[in-house]
């Protein structure tokens, strides 16, 4: 017994990467994540997934480039937050201020805005301990969109040293991470029967170009 507990626990121990040993063997397809030393897989993104995606990370950067507010990036840069802690947001936004922490291969530090479009594979670790990693990193706000509906979807926004959940208010959720920049909750989950917002659509409606 005590020999094969050790044994499991060398296994484990090999099963860890340092962070340098994920950026040099992590794949660029499928998505791969370093959570707590272990390298993480998603399975393929559903189209419903895809399409949110395509469309948030369009009018966030038109939106952010335009007013040179800072650079956007998705859905495969990756993010160092804390040792064993690699991640590789579905959107992220570093402010103009901030540029200093992107480099040509990856993000050394907190974004200033983190959304991740959740999924079956990893929900779990986006409500758990990748939330906790990016609070205790200093992320300034949070959004986890669920494809599917706002029943599991979270906003949340920093507080002094924590990330604290938002509620939309009259159908909208204001960004505090990106100044002028707010989503109306109805683009994300059209009402059947309606036409999906366009992302011209959106941007016209946050100011234009």
């Amino acid at each position: 017994m005590a020999v094969a507990s050790a044994a499991r626990m060398r296994v484990e121990e090999m099963d860890r990467l340092t962070d340098d040993e994920f950026m040099d063997l992590a794949p660029e397809k499928p998505k791969a994540e370093l959570i707590d030393g272990i390298m993480i897989m998603s399975s393929p993104a559903t189209i419903r997934h895809e399409r949110l995606q395509g469309f948030l990370f369009t009018v966030l950067n038109l939106f952010a480039g335009t007013r040179r507010l800072g650079v956007v990036i998705g859905p495969n840069g990756p993010v160092r937050l804390a040792s064993g802690q690699i991640y590789a947001p579905d959107i992220f936004f570093v402010s103009e201020a901030r540029l200093g922490i992107v480099t040509d291969k990856e993000v050394n530090g907190a974004p200033d805005f983190v959304i991740e479009i959740l999924s079956a594979s990893t929900v779990g670790y986006d409500r758990g301990r990748k939330r906790e990693t990016y609070a205790e990193a200093g992320v300034r706000e949070l959004w986890l969109i669920d494809p599917y509906g706002p029943v599991g979807t979270q906003f949340f926004q920093r507080r002094a040293d924590s990330l604290v959940e938002v509620q939309p208010a009259e159908g909208i959720i204001r960004s505090v991470a990106v100044p002028g920049f707010w989503v109306d909750v109805a683009w994300l989950w059209p009402r059947e029967g309606q036409p999906r917002v366009s992302e011209a659509e959106a941007l016209q409606a946050l100011g234009g170009l």
